[in-house]
């Protein structure tokens, strides 16, 4: 099982993995609380945005999906997938004042995370940045990932709040982890 790079023909198959699992991570509660009340308008506005992340002509982007076959032998579909902000190309490419366009509007996401660890190291960068749900905070953090901080988001006078943890992952540590060794998943964006 390798990731691939998204396409715009994959838009269906990544929104119907979001609508199917991101609700098992608590920060979509918090996130989307009318979801239940509006199912067409909440995957109308997911897979409009992943249309965007998928659409080859917004190149600050790359989706990364993982097919799997979910009976032995039987055919594979998307399974998992990671959004990649790769804007420091073009930032290399055309320059330091470089501004993105304006624009409208455990198993398989290990396999995604470490595509990204490897394009960090392979394209020298100092670090990479996640900002960690619940769900994602311990995979981030076996993948060798460093809490930086931590974030409470709460509306004033609501009791529902959200904590996400900033990590950080410094390519040293990319080789101490092998594809072989992953056992679980969740689903990040």
């Amino acid at each position: 099982m390798k990731p691939r790079l998204g396409l715009p023909s994959d838009v269906e198959a990544v929104t119907n993995v979001i609508i199917n699992t991101m609700p098992l991570d608590p920060q979509w509660d918090y996130r989307f609380p009318y979801r239940h009340q509006y199912p067409e308008d909440h995957y109308k506005y997911t897979k409009m945005l992943f249309e965007y992340f998928l659409d080859p002509g917004f190149d600050d982007w790359l989706v990364m999906v993982v097919e799997d076959s979910l009976q032995p032998g039987g055919p594979t579909q998307v399974v998992s997938f990671s959004v990649w902000n790769v804007s420091y190309i073009n930032k290399r490419r055309f320059g330091a004042g470089y501004k993105p366009q304006d624009r409208k509007s455990f198993v398989h996401t290990t396999v995604t995370t470490l595509w990204g660890m490897e394009l960090v190291r392979k394209d020298d960068l100092q670090d990479m940045t996640v900002m960690a749900s619940p769900m994602g905070y311990r995979l981030y953090t076996w993948l060798g990932f460093e809490k930086a901080a931590t974030f409470y988001i709460q509306v004033p006078g609501e009791e529902e709040s959200l904590v996400l943890q900033a990590m950080i992952y410094r390519p040293a540590k990319l080789h101490e982890i092998k594809i072989e060794d992953v056992d679980g998943g969740c689903t990040m964006i």
